[in-house]
């Protein structure tokens, strides 16, 4: 049988503990202690280092995958950050540039964040750019598959060049570099090799696009058909017209409003201030109807004299008329010495109107060819080209030599099919000279403007009103061949970039639901209506239901 093993308390429990063993324990203790202490710190340090370096390894690898990894999917293809911001970026700066001078209507502040500001009642502005970039990107991908498939081909080298040099310079005029000046522009992550592929892909894309709107361009037979649905748009009219205006009284007549009615009136409109004692007197009702009766008897024998007494205006188009009579004037049934008295209640008066004719205006267009340089430039290219073969095709050779591509990039200075009024005006008097002739040229400096243009007279083109249609018609195919990119656009946002997909989404969850809810409630009430009378009463809702829906879908 094997001993029994004691169990060892570290102390023979005969011996009697003395304080040098008491003593001696503790200083055990102490050094084991110390021993620890000293352990523990030096593992703690060592795991400090470890994650300062994770720390800062983590900062290449992280900035990698932000700016390689994938912020969205667009139609089954990845975007990166640096893509993305990029197309935020033209489309919000191609917005705020059209849509300058309107954006406080549109309630758009620039200086202040756009991700706190609404654009809708559940969109912020940044919202929305998100929307047009994530639309961009299909778009502009789309059609470079579609151009890659085609075998269009077009070398954007010169064109990145030139607008490399513009970046360069709008750098230089701001006094910053051209490194700062491109994150200013296409975001945070952005450089010139990272934003490279994006610009030349959009320079491709462009010139594409302008195949396709050559290829869209209208057939004749298209302008005229389109011109007689719209007639009214494109022609002028003649006539003659005069206002009369009724004069109001600007205090009290005997027509006027007793104190009881005004109290009853001002009634609920405490609080807005004694301000309302200066302002201008508010006639009655019944003071402006006496005073438009009488402004009526003026009018009507007025208009016995209108064709001979009225102010004549003529080369009228519909847009430029009051819409008050513009409606009679453009009536198809119009014939010349027919008269009228219009009423116009909103600004209390009359339009005494006759008719003299309504005709399409042929004016042409004009063709030029023209070099855009500063005022101490005009002469001396001028007379450079006048030392030469001065004619238009030295012209055409001394503009692309003079030409800076940064302001226009017309080959071989070539303007075609310009509207006259679309011209300055120093300009549209010389072409407009009856004197003039192909060939003519001419240096003039529109006092509006900060170039000087030096002008070759090429001749005449179609008439405005084609080249108005036809710039109608395809800007309308362009548009429609463009929106079948963006149709069913379908994104992928794991990490939820894009808070607009789901404010959407909750709309839609949403409409759904009250959807769902409206149909229950109608299957509630036919369940209830078991009895004839119900029953009737049920249907005659349904129908006063679908009576408003018609009407509904007929106002919108």
């Amino acid at each position: 049988m094997p001993k029994k093993e004691k169990q060892n308390t570290g102390q023979e429990p005969e011996k009697i503990v003395t304080k040098y063993d008491l003593k001696m324990q503790r200083r055990k203790e102490l050094k084991e202690r110390e021993k620890r202490e000293e352990r523990i710190s030096r593992i703690t340090g060592i795991t400090l280092v470890v994650i300062l370096v994770c720390i800062v390894a983590s900062f290449p690898i992280r900035n990698y995958f932000t700016l390689n990894g994938t912020y969205a999917t667009v139609n089954g293809d990845a975007v990166t950050r640096v893509e993305f911001d990029f197309n935020y970026q033209v489309a919000k700066n191609n917005y705020l540039n059209q849509y300058g001078a309107y954006l406080g209507y549109f309630g758009l502040d620039t200086s202040k964040d756009i991700d706190s500001q609404m654009f809708s009642e559940t969109l912020t502005w940044g919202d929305y750019f998100d929307q047009m970039a994530v639309e961009s990107i299909a778009r502009i991908r789309a059609l470079e598959k579609e151009a890659r498939a085609e075998g269009f081909a077009f070398d954007v080298t010169e064109d990145y060049e030139i607008y490399r040099q513009q970046l360069a310079d709008a750098a230089s005029e701001e006094g910053t570099t051209l490194k700062n000046y491109i994150k200013q522009l296409y975001g945070t992550y952005a450089t010139e090799s990272r934003i490279k592929p994006y610009l030349e892909r959009n320079m491709y894309v462009g010139a594409y696009s302008e195949a396709v709107a050559d290829k869209l361009t209208p057939a004749q037979e298209e302008i005229q058909a389109y011109y007689d649905e719209n007639a009214a748009n494109y022609d002028c009219v003649d006539y003659y017209m005069q206002e009369i205006e009724a004069e109001l009284p600007t205090e009290p007549t005997e027509l006027a409003d007793t104190p009881e009615e005004t109290e009853e009136e001002g009634e609920g409109q405490e609080g807005e201030g004694e301000e309302g004692a200066d302002e201008t007197y508010q006639p009655s009702e019944a003071e402006i109807a006496a005073a438009m009766e009488k402004a009526k008897e003026e009018a009507d024998k007025l208009e016995e004299t209108i064709l001979t007494e009225g102010e004549a205006v003529t080369n009228a188009k519909k847009s430029a008329v009051s819409y008050v009579i513009s409606d009679w004037l453009f009536d198809g049934e119009r014939k010349q010495g027919d008269t009228t008295v219009i009423e116009d209640s909103t600004n209390h008066k009359y339009y005494v109107v006759g008719f003299e004719s309504r005709y399409l205006d042929q004016t042409s267009t004009v063709n030029l060819r023209m070099v855009v340089t500063d005022a101490e430039n005009g002469q001396a290219i001028l007379d450079e080209w006048k030392s030469g073969a001065a004619d238009e095709n030295s012209f055409a050779e001394i503009s692309d030599k003079y030409n800076d591509p940064q302001v226009t990039a017309l080959e071989g200075g070539l303007l075609e099919g310009s509207i006259i009024s679309d011209l300055p005006s120093e300009m549209a008097e010389w072409v407009q000279d009856s004197a003039r002739a192909p060939g003519d040229t001419a240096v003039i400096s529109p006092a509006s403007e900060q170039y000087t243009y030096v002008v070759y007279y090429v001749g005449t083109g179609d008439a405005e009103w084609i080249q108005k249609i036809r710039t109608t018609l395809v800007n309308q195919k362009l548009s429609d061949y463009m929106e079948a990119f963006t149709e069913n656009v379908d994104v992928q946002d794991p990490k939820g970039n894009l808070r607009y997909l789901k404010v959407r989404e909750e709309e839609e969850a949403a409409s759904q639901a009250s959807a769902e809810n409206g149909d229950g409630s109608q299957a509630s009430e036919g369940e209830e209506g078991a009895d004839g009378d119900s029953q009737a009463s049920g249907e005659g809702d349904q129908g006063d239901s679908q009576a408003s829906g018609e009407e509904e879908d007929t106002n919108e």
